[in-house]
């Protein structure tokens, strides 16, 4: 069944076929340290949580969190946007229409969701894909290593259209760290990038 890029159901996705992947378990057999991912909003963001499924992914992401992370987002530039779209940080997921939220999305403009990111961290440990999930803006601060890149980057990444070396070496997805490290272990990113490709999501 497909999945929404992005979404609780994706993350858990990739950490379960990560664990089961002998490419990914043999580039990873020295690995330590998190990779924190910043996701920038862009207009084919726009385009996708235009759509029910995308706020069902979205809202289930946001449904992991508790209200007391997701109070730390009043004031910021997401907690904005959440009230754009009609609820505030401490809203009871349940009661949110897809629908309703999905309408809300497509009248959003791009100077809306200007600068707003959305976390993740994936933190392999010797062979073992420890953590795959979203994460709050203040969590793995002291990642090894940091990379940003707009939503549409990664959605190419994670469908398969373009590889990690790709989107970093052309500036797409930028990377803060230590570049020796990650290129010595970018046969992990390319068996990442593999399990990625084979995940069906919702298009």
């Amino acid at each position: 069944m497909a999945v929404v890029f992005g979404s609780m159901e994706w993350y858990e996705k990739v950490k379960e076929m990560a664990n089961k992947d002998e490419s990914f378990k043999k580039g990873t057999a020295d690995w330590e340290g998190a990779v924190r991912t910043v996701v920038v909003m862009d207009e084919e963001l726009l385009k996708d949580y235009s759509r029910e499924e995308y706020v069902r992914g979205f809202m289930g992401t946001i449904a992991s969190m508790s209200k007391e992370q997701r109070a730390k987002y009043e004031g910021t530039s997401m907690g904005k946007l959440m009230k754009k779209l009609g609820y505030s940080p401490d809203v009871d997921v349940a009661t949110i229409d897809p629908a309703e939220s999905a309408k809300r999305f497509s009248k959003l403009t791009p100077e809306d969701i200007k600068g707003i990111e959305m976390h993740g961290v994936f933190e392999p440990h010797h062979g073992v894909l420890k953590e795959m999930r979203p994460i709050m803006p203040d969590e793995y601060k002291d990642a090894r290593f940091t990379l940003t890149g707009s939503y549409s980057a990664w959605k190419a990444m994670a469908t398969g259209k373009a590889n990690p070396t790709q989107l970093v070496m052309s500036g797409k997805i930028k990377l803060q760290g230590d570049m020796a490290y990650m290129m010595k272990h970018m046969s992990a990113m390319n068996a990442l990038n593999k399990i990625y490709s084979q995940i069906e999501v919702v298009r």
